[in-house]
């Protein structure tokens, strides 16, 4: 349903586009940490398979998006004041995410694999730099989202809303 309501808005406000580039829909937000993010992704990915057909193909396609999005500095912050140089959040990792994510897909559809260039499935995460947040938890953004709203090269991200302006070499 949410993803019904992202399309719908943009056909009849036709003037977003010259004020903003891409929305990300945030379906659901969670603690970074790995039983809520397995939890949350799980959730998510069931209900896009219950709304979007009674039988699925075999296997489903998906692929796993990642951004940490002005969280560096927060995070060269944090290990200045940690004397041991631990890490905030073994999530941060962007490896360990894909791992988690993954897992958490395969948990809920188990005929499902991997495939970045044509995926049925996407499943973004953002994380979330709040600054009402106390320091050490991080909140992550999480969507699960068609081919269609989404591009895949160069990175897997959210369609832009209108055509890209190309520049001119000169």
């Amino acid at each position: 349903m949410p993803i019904y309501l992202f399309k719908c808005q943009f056909k009849k406000l036709v003037f977003w586009r010259s004020w903003c580039h891409r929305i990300f829909p945030i379906q659901a937000t969670c603690s970074l940490n790995e039983p809520d993010l397995r939890t949350v992704v799980q959730k998510l990915v069931l209900e896009f398979i219950k709304d979007k057909r009674s039988t699925p193909a075999s296997p489903i396609k998906f692929a796993v998006g990642f951004n940490r999005r002005g969280l560096e500095e927060m995070e060269l912050k944090n290990l200045k004041d940690k004397p041991d140089g631990s890490d905030l959040s073994p999530l941060l990792d962007r490896h360990k995410c894909f791992e988690v994510v993954a897992t958490a897909v395969k948990d809920a559809i188990s005929d499902s694999v991997v495939d970045l260039k044509s995926p049925e499935i996407s499943v973004l995460v953002e994380l979330l730099p709040i600054a009402a947040v106390p320091s050490g938890s991080l909140v992550a953004a999480v969507s699960v989202l068609p081919l269609k709203l989404v591009t895949t090269k160069p990175r897997l991200c959210v369609k832009a809303l209108g055509p890209q302006a190309k520049s001119k070499n000169k």
